[in-house]
């Protein structure tokens, strides 16, 4: 008899204390804990494209908010997989006289008469609704990264854009500082008249001018680079030297569509709260199962024992169990409209993305193969036209700037290329990491 009692004491410590751990929580844990931001090192001024990736996966706010919110789902877990009771110790005596003794202590043992113990399958379903959750936490600590890289890429190449920008002007300002040059030396050799040299400086001036408003874009633009890396905004990053080499997309549309549906990691994290759902909705159903309680009582000679146990009676909360189960299938048909609302979205712009970015290679081709290299003919006649005397200087340096204007137009298609690859990448769950755009053509 004190066998059965010993044992009927360990079955109630185990059912008030155990969790019913699901199958994967170690696995999601295990990933958290490779993927927990550290302390980045501090960025050189000139850091590379890949340095300032690292930097801000490490360091920028809105990632760290993501994996805590992944942690923090993570252990939900063992707590919705738990019974949710305390167990209970009672101590009994019973006084003759102002006397007691052993046979008249009786020790008890219990859940919480308060909160009674699931039965084992709510738990497990509980459990797993919770690691569905906590995997869609951590598709959306994912996601946010990828966000994270858009954003930086993006905000890099406007910065790598400027930086061409400055560098042309610069150059269509040294063209005019020539002009206005051969302009004064024609006023004084009395070949021209002042209203040439006037609108020649004119030129010069607005051109100097324009170039100071674009450097002082840079400090701004630096400041925005700078807030996605978690830095201080007056944190300098050095210009990027070129434009960045154009990247290959190497799959087909089809491939792009079918990409959103399995790799994006919002449509994933999506596809686990729909998971959630469902379990919610068989969790619901489980209602009508019903709750027990246990508690064991024994004199302290151990002559005397008693097992009590009870069972609630759902089927009395039947309008409130069913109202919740319709409640839970609601929240489950949302989830599965949020999902397919999101993959159409996506679906769209990175279709209409991939048509952009089909424009604007066309109009890289023709830029590049055909009308800068006529324009740059156009400056070598011009030159010849100009050693013979046919044409003034004036001329050859407006046919020297026409190839500067394009070469602008040049690199704002290739950025824009750039960015819409990067919406492409994004909307297909790409997350080339080790590609490195500012590399040497």
């Amino acid at each position: 008899m004190r066998s059965v009692m010993c044992s009927l004491i360990v079955l109630s410590m185990l059912a008030a204390s155990c969790a019913l751990h699901p199958r994967g929580e170690r696995e999601e844990r295990e990933a958290a804990k490779i993927a927990m931001p550290v302390e980045p090192a501090a960025l050189p001024p000139d850091a590379s494209l890949e340095q300032l990736l690292n930097y801000a996966y490490a360091a920028n706010p809105g990632i760290r908010v993501a994996y805590w919110e992944w942690v923090s789902a993570i252990e939900a877990i063992p707590q919705e997989a738990s019974p949710g009771t305390d167990l209970a110790v009672s101590v009994e005596s019973m006084f003759e006289d102002g006397e007691t003794s052993l046979s008249r202590t009786t020790l008890g043992l219990g859940n919480d008469p308060m909160s009674n113990i699931p039965w084992p399958g709510k738990l497990s379903t509980a459990g797993k609704r919770a690691l569905e959750e906590a995997r869609a936490a951590g598709w959306r600590f994912q996601n946010a990264k990828l966000e994270l890289r858009t954003r930086l890429l993006g905000a890099y190449l406007d910065y790598a854009l400027l930086a061409e920008d400055l560098r042309l002007k610069e150059a269509d300002l040294g063209l005019l500082e020539q002009s206005a040059g051969v302009a004064e030396t024609k006023v004084r050799s009395g070949s021209s008249s002042n209203a040439e040299l006037l609108a020649a400086r004119n030129e010069r001036d607005l051109a100097a001018s324009d170039l100071a408003t674009l450097q002082s874009r840079v400090p701004g633009q630096a400041a925005s680079i700078n807030a996605l890396l978690g830095r201080d905004p007056g944190e300098p990053i050095a210009l990027p030297s070129q434009l960045p080499a154009e990247r290959a997309l190497p799959y087909s549309d089809e491939e792009i569509a079918s990409f959103i549906s399995e790799r994006n990691p919002e449509i994933t994290a999506l596809a686990h709260d729909v998971a959630a759902r469902e379990l919610a909705v068989k969790l619901m159903k489980q209602q009508y199962i019903p709750d027990f309680g246990l508690n064991v009582q024994g004199d302290l000679e151990g002559l005397a024992q008693s097992l009590m146990a009870m069972a609630t009676v759902p089927v009395v909360r039947r309008e409130a169990i069913e109202a919740s189960i319709r409640q839970a299938r609601a929240e489950l048909e949302a989830s599965r409209a949020a999902r397919q609302e999101a993959q159409n979205d996506l679906g769209a712009s990175a279709l209409m993305a991939l048509y952009d970015l089909r424009n604007v290679e066309r109009e890289i081709g023709l830029l590049t193969n055909t009308v800068i290299p006529r324009a740059g003919q156009a400056v070598e006649t011009a030159r010849v036209e100009y050693r013979t005397g046919r044409i003034p200087l004036g001329d050859l340096i407006e046919r020297q700037r026409a190839v500067l204007d394009l070469r602008v137009m040049l690199a704002e298609l290739r950025i824009e290329r750039e960015k819409q690859l990067l919406e492409i990448e994004m909307a297909a769950g790409l997350f080339p990491l080790d590609t490195i755009l500012f590399k040497p053509e």
